[in-house]
């Protein structure tokens, strides 16, 4: 090993460590915060309690979640308070660093002479990774919302996949999906790319691991909190006037939803007075009735999944298609979700790492695209505009059209620009 090469890596093992010890000790400082409300909703599962009776706020506790969410939570209401959240907060970065060595992993098996040729990017390439998705992670894990996680067990369960493992795979994705359904449709960008059996079986761990909730919260009580669960989600994903408040109280319209259909609906339709008097100088859209709005809505969203399928499809040849569709699928999945929060675009931290690689290969389109979503989607956080810049820029949609402009990207021939490795880019 190369003295400079050697220097890298502790400095790149030192800088890991002083962002764990900064992520475990923002996450524990918080007084409040979802980990709060994750903490009780796993407290209530256990002692076989109504999972959305009304918690601090008078608001029933994460009527999004899943009761088998508690599985997740469960094990740290074991623990005081401030002890839970340092573990949840070493948790948080365990599935950080497990999001890195898999990147790693694929980079190292797709591009082995590019690793070989320059041993230093893949850390370059992480850190270019962690500055695009850097308002995403701190918001996840200061929060604690564990969308992190989500991600590492979805990429754990892509892994064993493509080593045959697909009954480690399926309980991977299976319970991922039964915590948190936000990588479903993963499950058909799974069956795309062949990986039948691990599609099929996380489909099947995930019920299970629904059944076991069942058994541990109470088998009438935990029917009961899973029918309203179902009720309200249904209703939510059908919703038609998304200005208007949800059904069994789920989360009301935010300028802070980038989800494609809330683009559209904001775009093309009307924003109450409550919600545009949140925003200096908001301009209406179009006017068209919530019908209409929904109706494009969901076209663009049935247009956005096939598209994603087959191109899945075209890219499963390859690893290096393979996880590149992986990347594709997960970005869709953001677009499709009904709810994406800031915090849930750390799914997208596979797509800004294959936009990182091409960009250190010298793609100047990859470099453009790294540049302008870093200053419109990332550089300009809250912290830093206040509040009011803060609403106006999320009712603009950057992070919405943000990852348009990735999945486009993504959705790319793999033999384009970054595709397969040219020995002489290097």
């Amino acid at each position: 090993m190369s003295p400079r090469l050697a220097q890298s890596r502790r400095a790149f093992v030192a800088a890991w460590i002083l962002l764990a010890a900064f992520l475990v000790l923002r996450t524990a400082g918080r007084d409040r915060g979802v980990i709060t409300d994750h903490i009780e909703f796993g407290r209530r599962l256990l002692a076989g309690l109504p999972l959305y009776a009304p918690y601090l706020d008078d608001h029933p506790l994460h009527p999004v979640y899943p009761p088998s969410f508690g599985l997740l939570t469960g094990p740290f209401s074991w623990l005081p308070e401030r002890g839970a959240r340092i573990a949840w907060g070493l948790l948080q970065v365990a599935a950080l660093g497990g999001v890195g060595a898999f990147l790693a992993s694929m980079l190292r098996r797709t591009r082995p002479a590019l690793v070989a040729a320059r041993p230093l990017v893949t850390h370059t390439a992480f850190a270019l990774t962690m500055v695009l998705g850097a308002r995403y992670v701190l918001r996840d894990t200061h929060g604690g919302g564990g969308n992190t996680i989500n991600l590492a067990f979805a990429l754990a369960a892509f892994a064993a996949a493509e080593r045959g493992r697909s009954g480690l795979a399926a309980a991977a994705l299976g319970f991922s999906l039964a915590t948190k359904p936000t990588t479903a449709f993963l499950l058909p960008v799974l069956l795309g790319l062949g990986h039948t059996r691990a599609a099929l079986g996380a489909g099947f761990a995930a019920a299970l691991f629904a059944v076991a909730s069942l058994l541990v919260q109470g088998f009438e009580q935990g029917l009961a909190d899973w029918g309203r669960w179902f009720e309200g989600a249904l209703a939510y994903a059908g919703q038609t006037d998304l200005f208007a408040q949800p059904h069994l109280e789920l989360p009301p319209f935010t300028w802070m939803n980038q989800s494609l259909r809330c683009a559209v609906a904001r775009f093309l339709g009307t924003a109450p007075d409550a919600y545009a008097e949140l925003v200096p100088g908001y301009v209406q859209g179009v006017g068209f009735a919530p019908e209409t709005t929904t109706l494009v809505a969901r076209t663009l969203g049935v247009a956005l999944a096939a598209a994603t399928l087959l191109l899945a499809r075209r890219m499963r040849a390859t690893l290096a298609g393979r996880v590149q569709a992986l990347a594709l699928g997960l970005t869709a999945g953001v677009l499709l979700s009904p709810i994406s929060w800031k915090a849930h675009h750390t799914a997208l931290l596979p797509a800004f790492h294959a936009l990182a690689v091409a960009s250190l290969l010298g793609s100047r389109g990859a470099q453009a695209l790294g540049a302008g979503y870093f200053v419109l989607c990332v550089a300009g956080g809250g912290d830093l505009v206040g509040t009011a810049v803060k609403e106006w820029q999320q009712s603009l949609y950057l992070a919405t059209f943000g990852a348009l402009a990735l999945w486009g990207w993504l959705g790319r021939s793999p033999s384009d620009e970054r595709g397969a490795e040219d020995p002489s880019a290097v």
